[in-house]
């Protein structure tokens, strides 16, 4: 065998030899070379307080010796927060779906506007169209000038928000929703304050 040939075979059994253990390393720590996921955020922003309802609440019906009027006293809201723990999101108007979700720890103040869009909640999250987006509240209360916090009632616990136009997520990209809508507020006194939150959702500019 002369050198050049055995130059061949010995380059041609380096190459088997490096082939075989890149295999070897694929099967140990598979990569993905293609990722599938992208990336979703959702975002709070422009929740407008609308309170319903006389904050001069009757204390009781004692007469005053003097005006012999009712004796009210006024309640000021000072602060309503609300605390959202998961985001969960669907996909292609699928009701069967039970969607994805992100767990956050999210408080706000229904009464004070925001200047920016707050994140909510951000994950990985397949390639998809998103058309549906669940905020669970675990808790609201309010503050009342003068009193103790006030647990506030909300119809629900789930606030299923539909988004229009549906936010498709790419491979490998950012992707964003947009929370917006108002928030209805019925004060009627000490633990009786109901939010009913009207909301809409879309893609993020």
């Amino acid at each position: 065998m002369d050198l050049a040939t055995r130059k061949m075979v010995y380059y041609g059994l380096v190459g088997l030899l490096i082939a075989g253990l890149t295999i070897a390393a694929f099967q140990v720590s598979p990569i993905q070379i293609f990722p599938k996921d992208g990336i979703l955020s959702v975002y709070l922003s422009d929740i407008q307080p609308d309170i319903q309802g006389n904050q001069v609440i009757p204390f009781s019906p004692l007469l005053s010796p003097i005006s012999q009027t009712l004796q009210r006293v006024s309640f000021t809201l000072l602060s309503l927060n609300v605390t959202i723990d998961s985001v969960t999101i669907h996909k292609n108007g699928d009701s069967n779906d039970i969607g994805k979700t992100l767990n956050t720890k999210f408080t706000f103040d229904v009464l004070k506007p925001f200047n920016v869009s707050k994140l909510i909640a951000t994950a990985e999250v397949p390639v998809e169209n998103v058309t549906m987006v669940d905020l669970r509240v675990s808790s609201a209360t309010a503050a009342i000038q003068g009193q103790a916090l006030q647990p506030v009632k909300v119809p629900s616990d789930e606030l299923k928000i539909p988004v229009s136009p549906a936010v498709h997520v790419k491979a490998q990209m950012n992707s964003g929703i947009v929370i917006s809508g108002t928030a209805h507020i019925v004060f009627q006194g000490n633990d009786n304050i109901t939010l009913t939150p009207v909301l809409r959702a879309g893609p993020k500019p």
